[in-house]
């Protein structure tokens, strides 16, 4: 079932919670660019949460990215934050969001190796696999998730962890027990978006793993048109340090498998709505 933008999210305040600097575009760029096409940024108040910025990651630099001196984060942090802010004043505007920092080290930082499944370069890990400093970047942003849980008309967006990069994973159950533990006093509600590129050229085995997440869970998927070209569009725009050949195929590809399953004359964006 596809529905109308406007319904997509009915909370009036909106936390996304980005894993890294692309996130937000890549996870919910197609409903943010829809909001501001229908005319209805105004109607929403949007606080976006960077958790692992603390990056030393650039695109084709594998000698760079071993460096975690102050020197290598300092100058990869500022072009980075520079594109997200970039991408962000074009997607919505400059005055339609409140962008806050949490400076958590990510997996290179935290001194993790890259990996290769010969598609993506990334750093996989589950809860199985948290060492004692993913362990303590998951206490402190579960400390955090209570209060942006305990909020009234609101509502808390996150990517679902596709693939298992081990950052999104921390930030996804961190939130998922902080919810768990706070029971009836959590009053915000919580949306999982679709981890892209990853999910547009994800393998059986990797949606296995997501389901097996969900399986536990009250779950409503919420589908709805978006302007697929635009939202990749916009990330090839602002982002150069991280941009790699699989960015377009999954966005693209992901939207065209949604259009082919509801019969849509667009793309089409799902985020899955926690009951």
């Amino acid at each position: 079932m596809i529905i109308p933008i406007s319904e997509v999210i009915p909370e009036k305040n909106i936390i996304i919670l980005s894993p890294h600097y692309d996130d937000v575009p890549l996870t919910f760029g197609g409903y943010l660019n829809k909001l501001v096409a229908n005319q209805l940024i105004s109607t929403k108040n949007i606080r976006i949460i960077n958790i692992f910025s603390r990056s030393n990651y650039l695109s084709f630099d594998n000698e760079g990215n071993k460096d975690i001196s102050l020197k290598r984060i300092q100058h990869v942090m500022g072009v980075r934050i520079l594109e997200d802010l970039s991408c962000l004043d074009d997607l919505i505007g400059h005055e339609n969001y409140i962008y806050e920092i949490k400076a958590e080290p990510e997996c290179l930082v935290r001194q993790k190796k890259l990996v290769s499944d010969g598609i993506f370069e990334f750093l996989p890990g589950d809860r199985d696999s948290f060492d004692k400093n993913d362990w303590l970047a998951y206490d402190r942003i579960k400390e955090y998730a209570r209060d942006w849980l305990t909020l009234e008309d609101t509502a808390v967006l996150l990517p679902f962890g596709m693939k298992e990069h081990v950052d999104h994973i921390i930030l996804r159950e961190a939130v998922n027990d902080a919810r768990n533990e706070l029971g009836r006093e959590a009053t915000s509600t919580v949306y999982f978006g679709e981890d892209l590129p990853y999910t547009g050229l994800a393998e059986k085995d990797d949606w296995n793993k997501v389901k097996a997440f969900f399986s536990g869970l009250t779950i409503m998927h919420i589908n709805y048109c978006i302007d697929e070209q635009q939202k990749i569009n916009l990330v090839l725009k602002h982002y150069p340090t991280q941009i790699e050949d699989s960015y377009k195929e999954g966005v693209l590809k992901r939207a065209a498998q949604l259009k082919q399953k509801y019969k849509t004359d667009t793309g089409v964006e799902r985020m899955y709505k926690l009951g």
